[in-house]
């Protein structure tokens, strides 16, 4: 078994709370949330490339992965077991302390809410994301 670390519980809660159902919006969606300050946030950081369909961080995909492996999550819709969310529901407090990056990360929600799959297409417009290659980090 691995280590829950916030970084876990957060994308627990992004599925949970926001019913973010693609892998897709849940990247873009990290990323606008993190691009949203340009302080260093170990919770809200993670390591973004560009890639085709937008914003990707391997850390986030590796937490994805572990989370399917503990069958925590199930991936096709994006959709906590319930296991998953028991883990979920003991852990959350966890997340207090960064209720800075919580809140961003709602404002981002509240902003795409009627339609999250808007995330995929605004990511486009971003600046950080646009002045990226591809391939390349979009934070350094």
């Amino acid at each position: 078994m691995f280590s829950f670390t916030a970084q876990h519980i957060l994308a627990m809660r992004l599925i949970t709370q926001f019913e973010i159902h693609s892998l897709t919006v849940l990247h873009n969606f990290l990323f606008l949330a993190s691009a949203e300050s340009l302080e260093y946030l170990n919770i809200g950081f993670y390591d973004f490339i560009r890639g085709k369909k937008g914003a990707y961080s391997p850390t986030l995909q590796s937490i994805i992965e572990e989370l399917l492996i503990g069958k925590m999550l199930v991936k096709e819709p994006l959709k906590l077991t319930e296991r998953g969310m028991d883990t979920y529901c003991a852990l959350a407090s966890s997340l207090r302390p960064f209720e800075e990056y919580v809140d961003r990360c709602f404002t981002v929600y509240m902003k795409y809410r009627d339609s999250l799959e808007a995330v995929n297409q605004a990511i486009n417009n971003h600046l950080i994301f646009r002045r990226a290659k591809p391939g390349h980090k979009l934070f350094q």
